[in-house]
């Protein structure tokens, strides 16, 4: 199945979706980019400097606050979300397939010296046999194509009736 085989309305969804889950991620970590005494043992080779101000909590959690990247709020961004969400609890495989393929099918894949994953290359990443990901990933494409166009018309009903 060719890129251009997926709708774009899917790969639009699910590249919101991954945007997300991204921020949630690299927010995750925000705690660990501060400064800790461990880091702080090692970098003095256990003989920690004299403390002349301790206690700096509050500007340390100001400035790691800082450092988050903001979730998007946008309305496409909520649904795209939303349908992910419910293709996951439909079937993880299903969600594991689309997540996978569009999050490496425009990536190199270094370890076969190509500018490209292919199908049964994200397959084996995503731990599934190349007809397993195939039929998995055209069944998350036809869920959440049908989500967007009940979307569309939902859309198209509140516009008749505003």
């Amino acid at each position: 199945m060719a890129a251009e085989r997926i709708d774009n309305d899917v790969i639009n969804v699910v590249d919101r979706y991954l945007s997300v889950e991204l921020v949630k991620e690299l927010n995750a970590d925000i705690g660990w980019r501060a400064n800790h005494v461990f880091g702080q043992i090692i970098d003095y080779l256990g003989e920690l400097p004299e403390m002349h101000n301790p206690g700096n909590s509050n500007g340390t959690m100001i400035y790691q606050i800082g450092l988050m990247f903001n979730q998007p709020k946008d309305e496409k961004t909520k649904f795209s979300c939303a349908a992910m969400t419910l293709l996951e609890k439909q079937s993880e495989r299903k969600h594991l397939a689309l997540v996978g393929y569009v999050f490496y099918r425009n990536r190199p894949d270094v370890e076969n010296d190509k500018d490209y994953h292919t199908n049964e290359r994200i397959g084996q990443l995503v731990g599934m046999s190349r007809s397993a990901f195939d039929n998995n990933l055209k069944a998350a494409e036809s869920f959440i194509k049908d989500i967007v166009a009940l979307n569309r018309l939902k859309g198209q009903f509140e516009e008749r009736a505003a």
